[in-house]
């Protein structure tokens, strides 16, 4: 597979891999030092590529993110401000504590309806019915979360403005005083990914808060900070010391 054909591939699986904003890039955010955090936005100016780029560089190789695993749909990425997402099919055991420890987290109590991370629809036939995955097949599962979409179409299609970008960390989040259970954030995402609670009648969503990745037991999911990104760009030689510190 060429470069052209990878970068074409990673890009349409990250969603939003160039420089563009995706929702607010926090772009003067702080971290608990007080010192200025390092940003999408920032790594990608400085190496001079997208994320496609970052993985034919070998920059996220660390994280086992190489060409090979993405082309083949292994691995799929999504971004924030904040955060690269990382779904690892082939590490995913179909256990499902991601669901619970979501739920848990983010309503109270368990309950796979609004998980903002899925492993069982695609229980039985992982990636897709002619794909022998699941427990008929090789059993690998599939992850599918938030892919923190640069044009987001619950946002734009949701009637009363309930879903914004978080200012701190760039996720479309709901504001449950405005949401009306309309279900229309659900019906205008491609993946069907948030879901309104039938207790509260307000709509879940991912806000990329990290439980699932901190409670996989074998890492099929994480979430990885720009600036461990910006530090392994500089020991790969991509972007020097001198460039990360003008940015």
């Amino acid at each position: 597979m060429s470069d052209a054909d990878l970068n074409a591939q990673a890009a349409g699986k990250t969603g939003s891999a160039d420089v563009s904003a995706q929702g607010a890039e926090v772009a003067d955010s702080e971290n608990n030092s007080g010192k200025r955090s390092v940003t999408r936005r920032d790594v990608l100016a400085m190496a001079g590529c997208g994320v496609a780029g970052l993985v034919i560089g070998g920059v996220l190789a660390k994280w086992g993110v190489v060409e090979q695993s993405v082309a083949s749909g292994r691995i799929e990425l999504s971004t924030t401000p904040q955060k690269l997402i990382v779904t690892d099919r082939g590490r995913c055991s179909g256990c499902q504590r991601c669901e619970m420890m979501c739920s848990l987290r983010n309503d109270g109590h368990v309950s796979q309806l609004t998980a903002r991370v899925r492993v069982w629809p695609n229980y039985m036939f992982g990636h897709g019915i002619d794909t022998e995955d699941g427990i008929y097949g090789n059993c690998q599962f599939t992850i599918e979360s938030c892919k923190q979409c640069a044009d987001p179409q619950c946002v734009k299609n949701c009637p009363v403005h309930a879903i914004s970008a978080d200012p701190k960390t760039g996720a479309r989040v709901v504001d449950a005083s405005k949401c009306i259970g309309c279900g229309m954030c659900h019906m205008s995402c491609p993946w069907n990914m948030p879901v309104v609670d039938s207790l509260t009648g307000v709509s879940t969503k991912c806000i990329s808060c990290g439980r699932c990745a901190e409670q996989c037991p074998n890492g099929a999911i994480k979430f990885i900070d720009w600036q461990d990104i910006a530090d392994e760009c500089i020991a790969k030689g991509v972007v020097s010391t001198a460039t990360l510190v003008d940015a």
